[in-house]
């Protein structure tokens, strides 16, 4: 690749940069370097293997740009609001400021919905809290299941809708603002399995500076964490569905007490994060 005209410099310079960027970074994140060369091939425009191989000559406007970001990032605000995308499942979700930011662990909860869906030929799927919609696009997408979406959050019902649109699953992805299954009352009986990744963080826990920034209806569920589970479950009787739900490392042991018909199921680390209630006739 030939240097544009307005290089200011060599690429030992754009190392340095990046070096500057780490040094800033390591305040708020473990991965430093690759935030940094997030951030730059955000601002470039390319893949980060292309700055790695030396192929990209950022002009001082593009450096000064990183840098501005580095900074915005370096005082807590999340990475992926900055990037405008989280990959998820293999899909680069679109995310906007307001909405919460999928986590790699939620892959996990997609994987046993589809393995659920798959052994009991499900095909209505509800999604309660869809955030950026992240499960129930995937559910839509690899599956194709219809999807019913809910959220208390008018960025989220827009930001899920975009994505639906993104990986081509509108006509399956069907979002309404509102709590639990309430905007899709009409077609309760419709729906055979309910997946969830609801907010399930202790009040007052202590918690990094960036993710302080997400919405806190997506954080937290009261001051034990459960508000969320209590409430859907005195809310439903779940008759003939299948309910899928993420839960805190922590919480099966009690969620047992309140849910008296759940199984727990253990993520890959081998802790119990999966609430798992089958209401199905026999």
């Amino acid at each position: 690749m030939v240097p544009r005209e307005d290089v200011p410099g060599t690429e030992g310079e754009v190392w340095d940069w990046i070096k500057k960027a780490v040094s800033f970074l390591k305040a708020v994140t473990d991965s430093p370097t690759t935030e940094a060369l997030l951030l730059l091939s955000h601002v470039l425009r390319v893949r980060k293997e292309k700055i790695l191989l030396g192929l990209i000559h950022p002009s001082r406007e593009e450096l000064e740009e990183f840098m501005a970001l580095v900074k915005k990032r370096s005082e807590g605000y999340p990475l992926h609001y900055i990037l405008g995308f989280k990959e998820f499942f293999g899909l680069p979700f679109l995310v906007e400021e307001g909405v919460f930011i999928p986590r790699p662990e939620t892959e996990e909860l997609v994987e046993k919905a589809l393995e659920l869906i798959g052994e009991y030929g499900v095909k209505v799927v509800a999604d309660v809290g869809t955030g950026t919609g992240v499960i129930g696009v995937c559910l839509a997408k690899f599956a194709g299941v219809k999807v019913y979406a809910t959220d208390v959050s008018d960025k989220a019902v827009m930001v899920s809708r975009k994505n639906a649109e993104r990986f081509g699953v509108e006509d399956k992805f069907f979002v309404r603002k509102g709590e639990f299954l309430e905007p899709f009352k009409d077609e309760y009986d419709e729906i055979e399995m309910v997946v969830s990744n609801p907010p399930y963080v202790r009040e007052g826990a202590k918690l990094a500076v960036d993710v302080m920034r997400e919405p806190p209806e997506a954080l937290f569920g009261g001051p034990d964490g459960l508000e969320f589970y209590k409430k859907f479950f005195q809310l439903y009787d779940l008759n003939g569905k299948v309910v899928l739900m993420e839960i805190g490392e922590y919480q099966a042991e009690e969620l047992g007490r309140i849910v008296p018909d759940a199984q727990f199921l253990k993520d890959s680390s081998g802790a119990y994060r999966f609430l798992l209630v089958n209401r199905r006739s026999s």
